[in-house]
């Protein structure tokens, strides 16, 4: 075992700590949230990042929203089958390395906002009750991740997918192979749309960039349900932080959030130390061992693949060449039309093709 697996595990533990810590403490909080329903009506629109008038069943509405939502994101930790692509065991494993990462960055950028400005730290929402606290930290949480990265991300992806001739279902629910060339320009687009829209001041808007620009790369490398789960444990977190100061367990929590820290950044220094390594080992390598490594992953993959799904195409579905250029990405180049055949393409579609072609074939003999 390496050190990038040792440090993922590791990564994974403390996440599930700081997962635990959110789940207790927004459930602890959560019936003075529905007790005190009526007093959120006062809160300003601003805290949803959507321009509406607070009532008695929009507020049911959007804290019943936030629920489902909140609770979709811990699904993986109960159900271990893929639910998508970005709850595979693979991704799982790194997402929690992500999680540190965003972590350690979001602890770092407050401190120095902090020394630059003491006020930022002083937040109006701890002026309100618990139980609104309680609704505005989660749904904010929530809202965040839809209105600043699911809606501008996806309808980048979108425009892009059309431009390359990708658009399909498939596509949509799991962006990161298609647009991953492009992935940091929508990243960068998607943090600058989030401050323009927000219009808060210097020091918020900076850490509201930072924010977004973590939680883009998340929904789009892990999926949305992972970029609301973490911006709930992290919300909630805070809000545990205010909650018990200055109490001891204050002092707790805050030596967590550094050691989950600690990990994000130490993550980092492991990540690159283990890619320089692959680097120089890749270099030292001659063509043969590469190819044959090469070959060695093709065939790793074809025996994970479900045999139902497993089928060797013979032919491109667009005029029936049987020559293809093999891309990086492991989809098939036509060398005659440049139709692209997508690596986990099913062979019922391309038999379909090959059927038709036989019948027409016999239709004109």
């Amino acid at each position: 075992m390496n050190g990038l697996d040792l440090i993922n595990r590791a990564n994974k533990f403390i996440s599930y700590g700081g997962i635990v810590i959110a789940i207790i403490m927004f459930s602890y909080l959560l019936p003075f949230t529905f007790t005190e329903i009526h007093s959120l009506y006062s809160i300003p629109s601003t805290y949803l990042y959507i321009p509406v008038k607070m009532n008695f069943t929009l507020s049911y509405f959007i804290l019943a929203l936030s629920l489902v939502l909140i609770i979709l994101s811990f699904m993986p930790l109960i159900f271990k089958n893929s639910i998508s692509e970005g709850f595979d065991g693979d991704n799982n494993k790194y997402y929690y390395s992500f999680f540190s990462i965003y972590i350690a960055i979001l602890i770092f950028s407050s401190m120095i906002m902090e020394l630059i400005d003491p006020s930022i730290t002083v937040s109006v929402v701890s002026t309100y009750k618990l139980g609104v606290q309680n609704f505005i930290y989660a749904t904010s949480s929530v809202f965040q991740v839809i209105v600043l990265e699911f809606i501008p991300v996806t309808v980048l992806t979108i425009v892009y997918l059309i431009s390359t001739k990708n658009l399909k279902l498939s596509s949509l629910l799991h962006p990161y192979k298609y647009v991953k060339d492009v992935m940091y320009v929508f990243i960068i687009i998607t943090a600058a749309i989030s401050v323009f829209i927000t219009h808060f001041n210097i020091y918020e808007s900076i850490l509201l960039y930072i924010n977004t620009l973590i939680l883009s790369y998340v929904y789009i490398r892990f999926g949305f349900l992972r970029s609301i789960n973490m911006s709930f444990v992290s919300s909630i977190i805070e809000l545990a932080l205010v909650f018990f100061s200055p109490d001891i367990l204050s002092t707790v929590l805050t030596l967590f959030l550094f050691l989950w820290a600690f990990l994000g950044f130490y993550t980092v220094v492991i990540y690159y130390s283990e890619k320089s390594k692959n680097v120089s080992k890749t270099e030292e390598k001659t063509e043969e061992e590469l190819k044959e490594e090469k070959n060695n992953e093709i065939l790793s993959r074809i025996k994970k693949t479900n045999p139902d799904k497993l089928w060797i195409r013979s032919a491109c579905p667009n005029c029936s060449n049987i020559e293809f250029k093999v891309n990086d990405d492991y989809s098939l180049q036509c060398t005659r039309c440049g139709e692209v055949i997508a690596k986990d393409a099913y062979g019922p579609y391309n038999i379909a093709i090959n059927n038709n072609y036989v019948y027409n074939r016999n239709k004109r003999a």
